[in-house]
């Protein structure tokens, strides 16, 4: 048996794929089906053969989780391989992962403990950078305790605001609890959307792109500590930039990440998406102890 801690996560989390590597995390893939062929993301279709697609403009798109059985021959393998798995998905109210690990982890037996099923509420790098920080503690040593505290307080306080070029991807995919007569309107502006509590709703009414990325900016401005940045693009890396442009007066840009919407992502919400994911800093003794992402 391998002892320590093992970070498992899906592909939702557009985590650079080097990055995981570097760290140890088991990414489960999200099924991609473009006109009835079914891909799982990053494995069989690179995030480039994905775009190119996607651009193109002339297939149907379509997502589905794993099934339970592929979380379960997971689970019994890491389970026998590490003391203790974290298993941390795309958040309930958006897809299907978190209930195919939930039923996986009911066919186990109870001696496998060990597993810990966690809903981030969240998506994309919103998710991503508490499995990064995660995965981080547990390379370094981190308990069990340590890390499930760590994973708790950044969910609190990590936030994802993003807008859309279109509407079209996050009707058709399913993702907006909203009213029919909310999303026709939204189809006039280029709002931005954050995710509550694991939902997508409506966060600011911004007519034009260029208020779009503004309000980007505004959002990170409003906090009054920072400790993260991520910068999230689907097909217009020109507007990172401009963004960039704007944040560095308030947080140092050579601290900012920068990540393409990986295909499990993108696929909900098109060409010309573009967001954030910001982890605000905690003042938390045991955080800062453990050595985690906190402000001092």
């Amino acid at each position: 048996m391998v002892s320590g801690i093992k970070i498992v996560t899906d592909s939702t989390a557009d985590i650079p794929a080097e990055l995981a590597e570097e760290l140890g995390i088991e990414v489960i893939p999200l099924l991609i089906h473009i006109d009835g062929h079914v891909y799982r993301a990053n494995v069989d279709l690179s995030t480039e053969q994905f775009y190119m697609q996607l651009q193109d403009g002339n297939h149907k798109f379509a997502t589905s989780s794993p099934s339970p059985v592929v979380f379960e021959q997971l689970y019994r393998r890491l389970a026998f391989e590490y003391d203790h798995v974290f298993s941390i998905h795309l958040s309930s109210r958006l897809g299907e992962i978190y209930r195919s690990a939930t039923q996986a982890c009911a066919k186990l037996p109870a001696s496998l403990t060990r597993i810990e099923l966690i809903d981030s509420k969240s998506a994309s790098m919103g998710m991503g950078i508490v499995v990064l920080a995660a995965a981080q503690a547990a390379r370094d040593g981190a308990s069990p305790g340590e890390i499930r505290h760590l994973i708790n307080a950044m969910m609190q306080h990590t936030h994802v605001v993003f807008f859309v070029d279109t509407m079209e991807y996050l009707e058709d995919s399913g993702k907006l609890s909203l009213a029919s007569s909310v999303v026709s309107s939204m189809h006039r502006i280029k709002p931005l959307m954050i995710l509550d509590d694991g939902e997508i709703v409506p966060y600011e009414r911004t007519r034009t792109r260029a208020k779009a990325i503004e309000g980007l900016y505004t959002f990170i401005e409003d906090f009054p500590q920072v400790q993260d940045v991520t910068v999230l693009y689907a097909t217009t890396p020109e507007d990172v930039e401009k963004l960039l442009d704007k944040v560095e007066p308030v947080f140092p840009r050579e601290r900012v990440q920068i990540a393409q919407f990986g295909p499990s992502t993108a696929i909900h919400l098109g060409p010309g998406s573009m967001g954030i994911a910001v982890f605000e800093g905690i003042e938390d003794e045991r955080l800062h102890e453990l050595g985690g992402p906190v402000l001092s």
